[in-house]
């Protein structure tokens, strides 16, 4: 009977050495570290032109030659709400790296949108994606949504959700894949 015990656990123990992963002592980059999903193809990232708050046209191609970060977001969003705050700290005080263009999702909602933009006093660009159809060319399906794009207007990443952008992962994340000194 013993034996047969032993032998249980030892094909139970077994098992779950198979079963859990093996850590490896090989370094990841920030990029992982960070949650950055890299995009396979750097395809180009979507053009598009629309009305910020005061009801200017802002194109993509405005900040051609620069880094982009693209924050897709929603006033009714509880998790982009307390994202938008240390995003736009991180941005402003890393200004001189890269551009930042926000993309609201609200729809018709432009007067929450603003309520919004000042109870948080977001100073970044808050364009109006009125019937999400720049969200959609992008492929957002969960917001918050960060795009990073290259000099050349090429898709490097995408962030889905929230992140710790005060931590000390958020810049050697971004520097490292927009290739950023």
């Amino acid at each position: 009977m013993m034996k047969k015990e032993f032998l249980l656990w030892v094909i139970v123990i077994g098992a779950l050495a198979l079963m859990t992963p093996t850590l490896k002592a090989e370094a990841t980059s920030s990029v992982d570290c960070f949650g950055i999903k890299r995009i396979d193809g750097r395809k180009e990232a979507p053009a598009f032109s629309l009305k910020d708050l005061s009801g200017n046209q802002v194109a993509l191609s405005q900040y051609m030659g620069r880094p982009v970060l693209l924050f897709f977001w929603a006033s009714y969003c509880g998790s982009c709400k307390e994202d938008i705050v240390p995003f736009e700290k991180f941005c402003l005080r890393e200004s001189n790296q890269f551009d930042v263009l926000t993309l609201v999702i609200d729809g018709e909602k432009e007067k929450r949108v603003k309520k919004c933009v000042e109870k948080f006093k977001i100073t970044l660009p808050v364009l109006l994606d009125v019937k999400e159809k720049i969200a959609r060319s992008y492929g957002v399906w969960m917001i918050p949504t960060v795009f990073l794009i290259n000099r050349e207007g090429r898709m490097e990443g995408m962030i889905v959700g929230q992140r710790d952008w005060g931590g000390s992962t958020a810049l050697p994340a971004v520097k490292e894949l927009l290739n950023l000194r």
